[in-house]
């Protein structure tokens, strides 16, 4: 069993680092992300517990539109603050790269994605159909105001 308030620290890694490649292939061998957003430049995040990875994120840009994606965390460590942790370092990311709005979408049925989000502040603005498990798949945008960034505390 692992204690709720354990020591996780929640980093940016490189895709030149082999020993974190090997760790996200390991982390992702069930559900891998779709090949398509992988061709796009990407920023990665892992949540780190003894230098095992627990968690991880993504954000990329595509066109003009920052997009969070790949959002997970290990079972067993879950209900400690890694999903929010790692969603407000995705978040900081795009702001202090020049974001005016972030977007996600996500199925109906994760709701556990969802919570996290709309605690940041996230909208949903609309569908895109049927996701994997045929749950209806909505955008949510979260735009960039001054409360979010004294949120995260980032200059304004």
């Amino acid at each position: 069993m692992i204690p709720k308030k354990v020591k996780v620290e929640i980093r940016r890694v490189a895709l030149e680092d082999a020993a974190w490649k090997k760790a996200f292939d390991a982390f992702y061998r069930d559900s891998p992300p779709p090949k398509d957003t992988l061709e796009i430049p990407h920023a990665y995040f892992a949540a780190y517990h003894n230098g095992k990875i627990v968690g991880h994120s993504v954000i990329y840009k595509k066109l003009a539109k920052w997009v969070l994606d790949g959002l997970r965390v290990k079972p067993e460590w879950r209900e400690r603050g890694i999903a929010k942790n790692l969603t407000a370092a995705r978040i900081r990311y795009a702001v202090e790269n020049g974001a005016k709005e972030i977007w996600y979408d996500c199925e109906d049925g994760n709701l556990v994605t969802t919570c996290c989000h709309l605690r940041f502040g996230f909208k949903k603005v609309g569908h895109r159909g049927l996701g994997d498990d045929r749950n209806t798949v909505h955008s949510y945008r979260l735009k960039v105001t001054d409360g979010l960034t004294k949120k995260l505390n980032l200059p304004e």
